[in-house]
């Protein structure tokens, strides 16, 4: 009998679970915007999820399949991610998906830094994943903030989607 899709993701869901071989490193500083995100996303991938200061760099080579996760700080993502990717070892051609947050609703351009290093550390970047979060800059737009209600169910309905784009290409 043939499988349909789902059956196909669940299933190779399930053995990425067994095997442990997929995990995102995540820093989700305010608002806890991106570990929701993050979350949704290792739940679809049945993958491990760590905050990136418990992550020892050489754990990554660990790893089939790592994402990394941060919001959008200063035009870039957070400093202990790239810190982390630069102590690593060789990636090796270890695939990577970076996931990020931000008041800005086109926020994956502040990857570039990040995809610079996976380039240098011979890592291979496979997606990238980016939603509006909650920010509170309260000098600019006092209280009221921006994206205040994100991310909302729409969003996490995209990260699911984005992981099982992930899981249907890589595992």
């Amino acid at each position: 009998m043939l499988m349909g899709k789902t059956e196909r993701v669940l299933e190779r869901r399930e053995k990425a679970m067994k095997e442990k071989r997929i995990m995102i490193a995540y820093i989700s500083k305010h608002r806890g915007n991106t570990y929701k995100i993050a979350k949704v996303i290792s739940n679809e991938l049945g993958a491990e999820i760590k905050k990136a200061e418990e992550v020892a760099p050489e754990e990554l080579l660990n790893y089939d399949l790592i994402g990394l996760g941060s919001g959008i700080y200063a035009f870039g993502m957070h400093g202990k991610i790239k810190k982390l990717l630069k102590k690593s070892g060789n990636g090796n051609g270890k695939k990577v998906f970076l996931i990020s947050t931000s008041g800005d609703p086109n926020g994956s351009k502040y990857h570039k830094g990040v995809k610079k290093i996976l380039e240098k550390k011979n890592f291979k970047l496979v997606g990238e994943f980016n939603c509006p979060g909650a920010y509170y800059p309260w000098l600019l737009f006092g209280k009221k903030g921006i994206n205040a209600d994100r991310p909302n169910s729409e969003d996490i309905e995209k990260a699911k989607e984005f992981a099982r784009e992930i899981m249907e290409k890589w595992i």
